[in-house]
């Protein structure tokens, strides 16, 4: 595993930061760590890098102790609000972190990082200059300078407008592809779903679910149907067999929400059966934002 955590804890004084998180992320993957404003996700990524220590419990990173230095030679981190020296140029930026990784400045390595994340040529210019999303992107570009078997990324896509955001989910998917592991937080719920693997929900501090991404869009099914022909007796069958109740539009099509898209073909063969003509039977899984809404609460601050 290159991520493990056993009941890791953390508590600030009375205050719980989070309590009892277990979670397991496999190499090569994308994995996203989710949850509330408050729910205890930057505790624990903080506590994966080392910058603070748990109250209780343990996590492994790279088969290593959480925050040794064997462990952090590995991986790359980009913090969430972080905050670079505005007189330094893009290439101070970057030869400053070499030294912190311990890599001797190289305007090759330098060039390539740039590249990587949209910011070529961009190097002599100073920081304090750079919009947000450059400033994002330099981020990442120090990140990836160790060329990390692991990549650590708090809110990566905050300050990016539409195309940045495809730019660097393009990135994400590059790096899987070379093997590299990827463990994202992100609030941006459409980015999550569309390059994570597996997901973890963090609430109040505590894990409420773990899962596949398929696994977690696919507990439920929401099901457009266009027929006629329908009577009140079909539609109480319906809703005993399939414990929810069909609702009508307005134009007289169904729309039903199943606990599973195994009953789909169920609910073909039932009304079928009643004798009523079937036109359209439009299964649709659920969003990770409704998945996520149904498990922490619709009144939830994401």
């Amino acid at each position: 595993m290159v991520i493990r955590t056993d009941a890791l804890t953390k508590h600030y004084g009375k205050k719980r930061g989070c309590e009892n998180v277990n979670i397991t992320v496999e190499p090569g993957s994308v994995y996203g760590f989710l949850g509330p404003n408050g729910a205890g996700k930057s505790t624990c990524i903080k506590m994966l890098t080392g910058l603070i220590f748990p109250t209780s419990g343990s996590a492994e990173v790279l088969g290593e102790p959480a925050g040794s230095a064997k462990a952090r030679r590995r991986m790359g981190y980009l913090p969430e609000q972080f905050r670079y020296q505005s007189w330094m140029t893009g290439y101070d930026l970057l030869n400053f972190h070499s030294a912190l990784y311990k890599l001797k400045p190289a305007a090759e390595r330098n060039e390539s990082v740039l590249k990587r994340v949209g910011l070529g040529g961009q190097g002599k210019y100073r920081v304090g200059s750079y919009s947000k999303g450059m400033q994002q992107r330099i981020g990442l570009a120090c990140a990836l300078l160790p060329d990390p078997e692991l990549l650590l990324l708090d809110e990566p896509t905050s300050a990016l407008d539409p195309v940045g955001r495809k730019e660097v989910r393009d990135i994400i998917l590059s790096l899987q592809k070379e093997g590299k592991t990827i463990f994202l937080n992100s609030h941006l719920l459409s980015e999550v779903e569309a390059v994570c693997d597996a997901v973890t929900i963090i609430h109040k501090g505590t894990v409420a679910r773990t899962g596949g991404m398929r696994e977690l869009l696919e507990e439920r099914v929401s099901l457009h149907i266009r027929a006629e022909g329908l009577n009140e007796e079909t539609l109480v069958k319906i809703k005993e067999r399939f414990d929810t109740p069909p609702v009508q539009s307005a134009e007289g099509c169904l729309s039903l929400k199943l606990k599973s898209p195994s009953d789909v073909p169920a609910v073909a063969a039932l009304i079928v059966e009643s004798g009523a003509e079937l036109y359209e039977l439009s299964p649709k899984r659920e969003t990770l934002e409704t998945v996520f809404l149904r498990i922490v609460g619709e009144g939830a601050a994401v």
